[in-house]
């Protein structure tokens, strides 16, 4: 893979498909920043709500973004974006 792609995870540390994302990134040794929503203050809380928006109206997790979004634990999707095969 040519460079690598900045890869961001938004998600719920109690949800087990927000985990299942993060155990495909890591298995295929992608770098990436993991926010996980619920353990942060309200005030951050408040200000990464209206990130997420603007990425996912829905507001749904996990949301991931990797110079694209992507929504749920979709791994075609995510293969894709991320190079692998």
């Amino acid at each position: 893979m040519e460079g690598q792609k900045r890869v961001r995870l938004y998600s719920l540390s109690t949800c087990a498909i927000c985990k299942g994302v993060k155990k495909f990134l890591e298995e295929h040794g992608i770098a990436f920043e993991q926010i996980e929503v619920d353990l942060l203050d309200s005030g951050e809380q408040w200000v990464t709500s209206k990130e997420i928006k603007r990425y996912n109206p829905a507001l749904t997790f996990p949301t991931l973004i990797i110079e694209e979004v992507i929504l749920g634990h979709d791994e075609e999707s995510m293969k894709k974006a991320l190079g692998i095969t």
